[in-house]
């Protein structure tokens, strides 16, 4: 029997992840740009759902991506109990508490 590559990638997610953790959707993200995004076999999609960060700005915005880009090019993480960074001594005091 052939299967999707779609198939093929929801065999192996649910043999590798634990069962608790949700997923609605039947079919695995290749790319996107703005609202819309592709699976792996080039089927387009209308991203209704959003994901973290990109709601409000679509995939791919030119300015986040350019925030990204320096970001990257001055590091790339640091461990927050060991080494904060000059953006955490701006978080809003209301998410302090």
């Amino acid at each position: 029997m052939n299967h999707s590559l779609n198939e093929q990638l929801m065999a192996r997610k649910a043999a590798a992840t634990p069962r608790g953790v949700g997923v609605m959707g039947t079919f695995f993200a290749d790319r996107a740009d703005n609202a819309e995004l592709w699976d792996v076999e080039g089927r387009r999609f209308i991203d209704f759902a959003g994901g973290i960060a990109v709601m409000n700005s679509g995939h791919g915005h030119p300015k986040v991506i350019a925030a990204i880009e320096a970001q990257l090019k001055r590091f790339t993480h640091t461990c927050y109990r060991w080494c904060p960074t000059r953006a955490t001594s701006r978080w809003p005091r209301s998410s302090m508490r």
